[in-house]
């Protein structure tokens, strides 16, 4: 049995650097996470961004171009695999005929605290119409899950929604490559992910108001820059936060006298992923 063993290894190492190479030869697989609120042209809370309002559809198309030029961006960079995770408005934003059809559409609420991720599911996570977490400076349509959240924060550290994605990322060996969206959006970014590409395609200048790229401009800034993030997916590291982690959440005072400010609450758990679970088993934000 021995000697049977000993001649079958130089062939399983074989067999397992045949595998290795033709796993790397199939190229990277990209999730790409949407919002709407760091769309190029998207500005306003009451016209832009929720289903019904006057300019909800503009906003749509103007995702929609946005994500397919990212998606675009990674196919020229070799990537084997692009899943398109629909990340507005309870994930009801996209029609998939109008995807590349080279994509696949995640849809549905979150999977409980592992955000559709498990181990090495991807190589890279990309950010399309993203926007900055609450509370930053020059941020356009700055908020974290919703517009009464104050802050939120992991083991003391603020996040936004594109940290809370990155550190669940992390937790599963995946990290962060790309964001498109608005300037501070993008500092963001950068600040979580040092190196990470970004494509700014809007920045405020003046309270409530914007400067847009045209969406022509814009599409051409995420392709190269999506482009750029895959074919450079192997420099990228994880976000990983050691344990015990705290997730705490705070809300901005009430401006309804009938609904009281909620109080701060904490949820705990030994990795980030079990204070996910126990946030997410208890909380439901829009």
């Amino acid at each position: 049995m021995a000697q049977i063993g000993w001649t079958l290894l130089p062939r399983l190492a074989g067999a397992l650097v045949l595998t290795a190479f033709a796993v790397q030869a199939a190229g990277p697989r990209i999730c790409i996470v949407t919002d709407m609120e760091g769309v190029g042209g998207v500005n306003s809370w009451d016209e832009q961004v929720t289903p019904g309002q006057r300019r909800f559809e503009e906003s749509r198309r103007l995702l929609t171009g946005e994500v397919n030029a990212a998606i675009a961006g990674a196919f020229d960079a070799g990537a084997s695999r692009v899943v398109v995770w629909d990340g507005h408005n309870s994930s009801r934003t996209f029609s998939i005929d109008e995807l590349d059809p080279r994509s696949e559409l995640l849809q549905g609420g979150r999977a409980r605290g592992n955000y559709h991720f498990s181990s090495k599911l991807y190589d890279g996570i990309m950010f399309v119409g993203q926007h900055s977490m609450a509370g930053t400076r020059n941020g356009l349509l700055a908020h974290t899950q919703s517009r009464e959240m104050r802050s939120v924060t992991i083991n003391g550290k603020p996040v936004g929604e594109m940290g809370q994605v990155a550190a669940i990322g992390g937790y599963f060996d995946i990290p962060v490559i790309f964001l498109s969206g608005d300037q501070a959006a993008c500092d963001e970014m950068r600040a979580q992910q040092p190196g990470a590409e970004v494509a700014a395609v809007k920045r405020m200048v003046g309270t409530g108001s914007s400067l847009s790229l045209s969406h022509t401009r814009a599409k051409e800034l995420i392709r190269t820059g999506a482009r750029r993030a895959v074919e450079r997916v192997a420099e990228f590291k994880p976000w990983k936060i050691e344990g015990p982690v705290e997730m705490r959440f705070e809300w901005l005072p009430s401006k309804d006298p009938q609904k009281p400010t909620p109080a701060p609450k904490s949820y705990k758990g030994t990795t980030v992923l079990e204070a996910y679970e126990q946030w997410l088993g208890k909380a439901v934000f829009e």
